[in-house]
């Protein structure tokens, strides 16, 4: 069996605000987000299905995360933050969990790969 790596995309659109040291209003960003998984294929020649990964993201990310102000559910809704959380809730549901990148721009990205 190979190993390989798997990375199923996705976006949504939500809003954040900072104070603090960030300062900022509320404001609204696209969020693209891509999660990496890892690990060998199986006797069938693949690691995941893409259709389950794609109705895991829809429930448990873009259902959730869609319109949302993140100020709602994120103690500090950085991008950083989000990243975490993504992790967390998709590494409790999908195994050979690798990392979790998100963008709020196309030039910034935060990846978190579940290290402390």
């Amino acid at each position: 069996m190979s190993k390989v790596y798997l990375t199923q995309c996705g976006n949504f659109t939500a809003c954040h605000g900072h104070g603090g040291t960030l300062a900022e209003a509320v404001h609204t960003h696209r969020f693209h987000y891509e999660v990496t998984f890892y690990g060998p294929t199986n006797k069938e020649g693949y690691l995941l299905d893409f259709r389950l990964l794609a109705d895991t993201f829809q429930k448990e990310i873009n259902a959730k995360l869609n319109g949302c102000d993140l100020g709602t559910l994120l103690k500090n809704p950085t991008t950083e933050e989000l990243a975490v959380w993504m992790y967390n809730r998709l590494n409790a549901l999908l195994p050979h969990l690798f990392s979790v990148k998100v963008g709020e721009e196309p030039d910034r990205w935060i990846e978190y790969r579940g290290e402390n």
